[in-house]
């Protein structure tokens, strides 16, 4: 009786630690009163945009890590990348609210782009915030994004 009451335990736990998204309906969301602002030196150890921003989500699901949010920088044709490594994708857990994050930029030195990225990246350097539904493990859809902005560091 223990055993299979272990099992179903690890069971369980396991059901709520992988949870899939993927059935979900993709909700929409709107970004407003975007105010950005960049904190130290390009090409330092800590060249960082300080984003703070309002949203709102039509057709708002209240499960837990559904909704985050970061900066995502062009490398040109359509293409859009970002870094988690070094920075921490807002969580959004309610219909509406504000939002205020810290976000490493390519312009960093401690920023992990690969080479092959960062040659492709031309300045100004254009740049988005994005509001993310998380479909799989390793998956998201953009549900929300800014108007196009750009860094145009002086040389």
């Amino acid at each position: 009786m223990k055993k299979t009451l272990g099992l179903v335990i690890v069971a369980f736990l396991t059901g709520c630690t992988s949870q899939n998204y993927s059935d979900v309906s993709d909700s929409q969301a709107v970004i407003s009163n975007l105010k950005v602002s960049e904190v130290g030196t390009p090409r330092t150890d800590k060249h960082q945009l300080h984003v703070k921003f309002d949203y709102s989500i039509k057709n708002y699901k209240a499960l837990d890590g559904l909704y985050t949010c970061s900066v995502l920088f062009s490398t040109g044709k359509g293409e859009w990348v970002t870094q988690i490594i070094g920075n921490d994708p807002c969580q959004i857990d309610s219909r509406s609210g504000s939002v205020s994050m810290e976000w490493t930029t390519p312009l960093s030195t401690s920023a992990d782009y690969s080479d092959e990225v960062l040659k492709k990246m031309q300045l100004p350097l254009k740049y988005q915030v994005a509001i993310h539904q998380k479909k799989t493990k390793s998956r998201n859809n953009i549900i929300g994004m800014s108007e196009p902005l750009y860094l145009s560091p002086k040389r």
